[in-house]
């Protein structure tokens, strides 16, 4: 029997919990994982009762990204974009007020995951990186959702520079909303989770609505584009490069991936 990659489980009238359950790979985004995480929002959200998703991570880590194997496989890479893109829109635009319960590690899509749900409660051992440059990878589809969320300054420092930044830095710049010690990350959501529960419930959901209408006027006007970008980073011999390099554990050789001679 297949172990499901996502967990679906109530939590108390009106909440649930989905939690990625890949931690072997550290919830590393595959076409599987992001399919099943996406049917269960859509479930959920179908649901008139459920009003709060508590979204987390099993083993050590929240989640490390895509699944480099996938991201980088010719066969896979418009298949493994199109569910980026359907992953963050889905937890982005369902009428369910997601809140994240992060700890270990948010990387890549998986920091641009946690950034897309409305909260985010950050354990204070997390750490939170966009390492794309990194894998001759660009951020093109979690740009959509950052660029509306932080300053451009704090955007471009993430982006540019690819490192990782501690939970209290990411509550500085607006990425988090709290930071708690980790054995009380979940406690802190569940608390969030009531707190939300005692607004009306259509009066929530309109308010995301609207909310969502002024965010993403000029993303959605943009998204063309953005996929664009995502894909030709995809297929370009620096990413190759770059996923070989983390996979095989050695810095990049970026040199020889543009095919430059010394």
């Amino acid at each position: 029997m297949t172990t499901p990659l996502v967990l679906v489980e109530p939590l108390e009238p009106g909440v649930s919990i989905v939690t990625f359950n890949r931690p072997e790979r550290r919830n590393a985004l595959s076409i599987s994982l992001m399919r099943e995480f996406c049917e269960a929002i859509q479930s959920l959200a179908a649901d008139p009762r459920e009003r709060v998703v508590i979204l987390r991570g099993a083993g050590p880590a929240f989640c490390a990204g895509l699944d480099l194997q996938e991201a980088t496989d010719p066969k896979l890479i418009d298949s493994s974009a199109d569910w980026v893109k359907r992953t963050l829109s889905t937890i982005r635009e369902t009428s369910l007020i997601s809140i994240c319960a992060a700890h270990g590690g948010a990387l890549a899509g998986g920091a641009g995951l946690m950034a897309a749900c409305d909260l985010a409660v950050a354990a204070d051992d997390l750490k939170i990186g966009f390492p794309e440059v990194r894998r001759g990878l660009v951020p093109a589809l979690v740009s959509t959702v950052l660029c509306g969320k932080l300053r451009d300054s704090d955007v471009r420092e993430l982006f540019l520079l690819g490192e990782l930044i501690s939970a209290e830095r990411a509550q500085e710049i607006g990425f988090v909303q709290r930071v708690v010690p980790a054995p009380q990350v979940f406690s802190e959501a569940q608390r969030l989770a009531r707190t939300v529960l005692s607004g009306g419930p259509e009066s929530v959901r309109q308010t995301k609505r609207l909310l969502n209408l002024h965010v993403n006027v000029k993303a959605d006007q943009r998204v063309e584009e953005f996929i664009a970008s995502h894909l030709q980073a995809r297929r370009s011999e620096e990413a190759c490069e770059g996923a070989a390099a983390f996979l095989e554990k050695r810095p990049p050789n970026w040199i020889r991936s543009t095919g430059t001679t010394p």
